[in-house]
C-alpha cells in the first residue's frame, strides 16, 4: 500500500477507499490544496473513488481554500465522501456545502469510523 505526504494530508488507498487524513496543526492554504488534489489523481490512478477524511487533528484554513473546497470542485472525482469530525466549524463547512452548493456527489459528515466505511460501501453497487 502507497502512502503519500501531502503538505496537509496523509493518504493512501485501502479496500478501494482514498483514505486522508490531516496533519494536525496544519494550515491549509490554496497551493497546498491544489497540491493535495493532485495527489488524488495519482492514488486513485485518475478513477472516481470512494474518500474518507478524517479531520478531527486540528487544523486551519485559510479563506481561499475554504472557498475552493465549498466551490465542491474536490467532490467531481469521488463516488461518495465520508467526513470524520468532531469540530462544529467542519460541521458548519459541511452542512454549507450540501445546503448551498449542491455538490455532484454525496458528502457526508460522521463521529464514527465504522459507520462511515458502512456508509461509503453502500456505493459500491450504486
Amino acid at each position: 500500500m502507497e502512502k503519500v505526504r501531502t503538505r496537509i494530508n496523509h493518504k493512501w488507498m485501502e479496500d478501494g477507499i482514498l483514505r486522508m487524513k490531516v496533519i494536525a496543526g496544519v494550515h491549509i492554504d490554496l497551493p497546498g490544496l491544489i497540491d493535495d488534489a493532485a495527489a488524488d489523481v495519482n492514488l486513485s490512478e485518475g478513477k472516481k473513488v470512494l474518500a474518507l477524511y478524517d479531520a478531527r487533528s486540528y487544523f486551519t484554513i485559510s479563506p481561499e481554500a475554504n472557498r475552493y473546497v465549498k466551490s465542491g470542485i474536490l467532490n467531481k472525482t469521488r463516488i461518495a465522501t465520508a467526513v470524520l469530525t468532531d469540530k462544529s466549524f467542519m460541521r458548519l463547512l459541511v452542512n454549507l456545502i450540501n445546503n448551498f452548493n449542491k455538490p455532484s456527489s454525496p458528502l457526508k459528515m460522521f463521529d464514527n469510523e465504522k459507520k462511515a466505511l458502512e456508509w461509503l460501501k453502500s456505493f459500491r453497487n450504486s
